[in-house]
Order: structure tokens, then sequence, then C-alpha cells
């Protein structure tokens, strides 16, 4: 803004009012406190900040329309293939982030659903997390990592083939961690998930 607006001098002989300015290489002389002086700065003055305010949002949205997600994923080995996840995901560019609490086997009130039984209840919290998704916008593909509580790792391994044809089904290939504990919410619970998505 300096080089559309410059103070060349000030008249100290008039206590400070008068004053000479180039606007675009235009001098403008006068007392500062002229209608017409005022004026003309003040207008000068806004149409700078809105020139720079309308380039300043034009290049944040284009930045942001640029901002794609993309998604890599890495496999050094192939044995993961038949358990339905991958190594790691390598995100790039991604604008949101979803991370969930452990999702159980419940009904909309919060009671267990299917006690004790661990497909029941791994098919049920397929069905209550596509629910959060679908609240939030996202899709089961989205999902870049998984952890599995279990408290039943061998029949945890057993009901994995459902699992891993809903995860096929959804196109969804996640990062995962798989942890045995001692008990979950419920004696009855056998089996918890939380899943992190980025889209």
């Amino acid at each position: 803004m300096s080089s559309l607006i410059e103070t060349s001098k000030i008249n100290s002989s008039h206590l400070g009012r008068s004053i000479s300015y180039k606007i675009n290489g235009m001098p403008l002389r006068g007392n500062i406190f002229s209608f017409k002086n005022i004026i003309f700065y003040s207008a000068s003055v806004l149409m700078c900040l809105l020139f720079l305010g309308v380039s300043g949002c034009q290049h944040t949205n284009q930045n942001k329309g640029d901002n794609i997600m993309n998604k890599r994923i890495i496999n050094p080995w192939t044995w993961q293939d038949q358990f339905g996840f991958v190594q790691a995901n390598e995100i790039t560019g991604g604008q949101r982030m979803l991370f969930t609490a452990g999702i159980v086997s419940v009904d909309g009130e919060g009671n267990l659903l299917h006690e004790g039984d661990m497909e029941k209840q791994i098919n049920q919290i397929i069905k209550n997390m596509e629910t959060i998704l679908e609240q939030s916008n996202f899709k089961l593909s989205d999902v870049v990592t998984f952890t599995y509580y279990t408290t039943d790792i061998q029949a945890f391994v057993e009901a994995s083939p459902l699992l891993i044809a809903h995860l096929n089904k959804a196109n969804c290939k996640p990062a995962t961690s798989l942890i045995g504990v001692n008990s979950l919410f419920h004696p009855d619970c056998v089996v918890e998930i939380t899943a992190t998505l980025v889209d």
C-alpha cells in the first residue's frame, strides 16, 4: 500500500495542518482536514483493503480446493492379506479425521446384545459403526486403522472371516491391532472395536 499512498512532506509553519500526498503518483495538497482530501484518501485506502482482501480469499479457496486426500497402502509382505488388513496406510492431503470411541454390541439404549457370541457381536458392531459413519458422512472405506479388543483371542480369530467379508465388501483396508484383555464393559461383552478415519 506504501506504493499507492506516500506522504512527501509536512509544512510545520501550519502546525502540521498542511500536508502534501502522492496518491498513485499524483500530488494532493492542502489542509488535511479538507472534506475533499479526507474523502479521496479514505476511498483510496478502502479500495486497497478490498483488493487485498479479495485476493487473499481467492488464494485460500484455491488452496482448499487443491487439498485432495491420497492414501497409499504399505505392505512389505503378503501374509496379512488372508486376515483382511494392511501393515500401514500413508495419508496425504486429508481434510477430515474421525476418531471413534470403543464400539460394542449394544442396542440404542446401550444394552448388550448377543451375550458371549463373538460372531454376532462383531456383526452388531459393524452395524453400529455404519450408523456412526452415516451420521458423520464417512464410509467404511475411509477407515485407516482398527484396534480390536477381545476377551477371547481364539474365538475372535475363528470369527474373523465374517469381519473380513464385511471389510472386503466395503473396500476397507485398515491397519489393525488385536489386543487381548481380561474384561470389557460387561462380563458377557467379548469384543470392542475402535476406528480412525480420514477423508
